[in-house]
């Protein structure tokens, strides 16, 4: 499974919406997003481009460079 965290920096998270519809423009496919406006999690599978993702969600969520901090954990199943 792999995830990623959005943080808020200078504006609360993304909402589910965008991080999904980010996601699946990036070529993953969105599993589940929990969290609040302070940091939301989306689990996703697939290969997925750290930086085209951001750039993506940046894109969707008029967001900026330093809107939120990401955090990344990708894991290969064995």
């Amino acid at each position: 499974m792999n995830v990623v965290r959005v943080e808020k920096n200078q504006s609360s998270a993304p909402s589910d919406a965008d991080m999904k519809k980010a996601m699946v423009e990036s070529g993953g496919k969105p599993g589940e997003v929990t969290g609040t406006n302070a940091a939301r999690t989306l689990t996703y599978t697939g290969v997925v481009n750290h930086t085209t993702y951001e750039n993506k969600l940046i894109e969707i969520a008029n967001g900026k460079r330093t809107s939120w901090n990401f955090v990344w954990a990708d894991a290969q199943a064995a």
